[in-house]
């Protein structure tokens, strides 16, 4: 796995916000164009950000269900997914045949056969409202990046990851100018692009991880 599709677009998307930024710069004696562009730039950069981890999680959890088995499933995932389970169980109790259908995915995930559970439901949306690093750090640990998540390296990005979202909360829910300069637009957008960056290798490394458990405990496969 060499790239994400989520990764390029995110890379893609934020060309908008370069382009912002540009244009604040060239605006910078004019304290209305000057502050819309700042303002413009974080209110889409955070939710280029968001609409990324979402993707990206998605496409991560797409590739593992659809390379290892329910035998193979890093622990957190596997319960990530009963736990989607669960709550479709919940919404489907009332109906015989589709919580049939839900029981005999509990027996998939579960049971001694090994197989594939390509066909499950992930869940890797932000919960509406919510925003800032508590949420960030509630979805990594779901797909199993718990590591990654509580890193001594990620303490910087989540300071500035929340003053990214209060300043983008203020904008929007208080209509607030807040005193920001083209440079400060720049810092947040390499903050994220360098996260977007870390998680997408700490992710090869978990499929290399369980590409290799995969192999040793299968000795009649070849891998390569």
């Amino acid at each position: 796995m060499n790239n994400f599709e989520s990764v390029s677009d995110f890379k893609e998307a934020i060309k908008e916000i370069h382009v912002l930024i540009d244009n604040a710069n060239i605006s910078i004696d004019d304290n209305l164009q000057y502050r819309t562009f700042n303002k413009s730039s974080i209110v889409l950069l955070c939710g280029k950000f968001e609409s990324f981890l979402e993707s990206f999680l998605e496409e991560f959890s797409y590739y593992i269900l659809n390379n290892f088995s329910n035998k193979n499933l890093d622990s957190f995932i596997k319960e990530h997914l009963i736990e989607v389970l669960i709550l479709e169980l919940e919404n489907k109790k009332n109906n015989l045949s589709k919580r049939e259908e839900v029981l005999m995915k509990f027996v998939k995930i579960l049971g001694e056969q090994e197989v594939l559970c390509n066909d499950f439901e992930i869940n890797a949306k932000f919960n509406y409202g919510k925003h800032g690093q508590n949420e960030v750090t509630k979805l990594l640990k779901k797909f199993g990046f718990n590591d990654f998540a509580e890193s001594e390296e990620n303490k910087i990005f989540y300071e500035k990851f929340n003053s990214l979202n209060n300043i983008r909360n203020n904008i929007l829910h208080q209509d607030s100018t807040p005193s920001l300069t083209h440079q400060d637009v720049t810092n947040y957008l390499t903050t994220l692009d360098n996260f977007v960056d870390n998680l997408f290798e700490v992710a090869k490394k978990i499929i290399l991880e369980m590409k290799n458990n995969y192999c040793q405990h299968t000795p009649m496969v070849i891998c390569g």
